[in-house]
């Protein structure tokens, strides 16, 4: 694995590439599917678990893995931070063959502040007030990966994104991005837990909700118990202040976490379905799966003169 650092724009955001080699005993790794990762922090801060560890657990299920530390505080106003993060999808986008990554197969992921960016690259990638780079298709994410995310500005805000990212913006009227989903934002995969008290799950209800009007894909786990910023609940991300605690509680606290772990595994089969979808159709009077184009939402020709004879 190389592991390389760009800076993206002027305020000193960096994208750290984790690329892995190609193999001929490997299938598929001249060309892997791409995850740019943003952590979270309330704009405030950039999360060190859910950065490199992320990063880590996407390569091990064979993604091609980025991390973006973008602007915070008084440097991460709304849209500095989305510019950055748009810039930082092209250059993956427009390194492709260099770097290993299957163009069409770039997916983003973010925690709580983190993926309120995410799912701001989903909704305003075509929007040149939020995204100036020329070649706007280029920066488009081919789906979302979006953990316990910070969505709304509006009743169920998390109090940083009016706080720190709105404040002072050009455009407080696209902090909230449950109400700009249209039918070109990507497919997304979202969990929460329902008991957080730091962004309540509702911010996911919303979004999946805006995606289900405008017919957009989507999977959303909603988990009963767990606190806030779990990111791959698992040992790679093992809090000091949980160490801390006696057996009992770290005994209740790992039963949780083992259940919202799950997620990754989920986020990955949700991602191969939507970079290359199970087809099914009627051939000779029986149900039969048909080849994939690749691409979500297409078909191929070819197989539908052969569907519903």
């Amino acid at each position: 694995m190389k592991v390389l650092q760009f800076e993206i724009g002027e305020n000193g955001a960096k994208l750290t590439c984790y690329l892995q080699d190609s193999s001929p005993a490997i299938y598929g790794s001249e060309r892997r599917p791409a995850v740019v990762i943003f952590p979270g922090g309330g704009y405030e801060f950039v999360s060190d678990p859910e950065g490199e560890p992320v990063a880590l657990a996407y390569a091990a299920e064979g993604f091609q893995s980025f991390v973006l530390t973008y602007s915070v505080g008084e440097k991460g106003v709304f849209p500095i931070p989305q510019r950055e993060a748009f810039a930082a999808i092209a250059l993956v986008r427009r390194h492709a063959r260099e770097w290993g990554v299957d163009e069409g197969k770039i997916a983003v992921a973010g925690f709580s502040a983190g993926g309120h960016l995410a799912a701001s690259c989903g909704v305003y990638w075509k929007d040149g007030r939020v995204n100036p780079e020329a070649d706007k298709r280029a920066c488009r994410p081919d789906a979302l990966v979006l953990g316990y995310p910070c969505i709304t500005a509006g009743e169920y805000a998390y109090p940083g994104i009016n706080t720190v990212h709105g404040k002072g913006t050009a455009f407080p009227e696209l902090l909230s991005l449950e109400t700009h989903v249209d039918g070109d934002t990507p497919p997304a995969f979202v969990c929460h837990t329902s008991d957080d008290t730091c962004v309540p799950a509702i911010n996911s209800l919303l979004f999946c909700t805006a995606l289900a009007r405008a017919n957009v894909a989507y999977e959303l786990h909603i988990y009963k118990e767990g606190p806030h910023g779990m990111s791959l609940a698992n040992g790679a991300v093992s809090s000091p202040l949980l160490a801390a605690q006696d057996e009992d509680v770290r005994h209740a606290v790992g039963a949780i976490a083992r259940r919202f772990s799950g997620w990754l595994k989920e986020s990955v089969a949700f991602l191969k379905q939507v970079f290359e979808p199970v087809r099914f159709g009627i051939r000779d009077g029986k149900l039969v799966l048909l080849p994939s184009c690749g691409k979500e939402g297409t078909g191929c020709s070819d197989d539908k003169k052969n569907v519903n004879k």
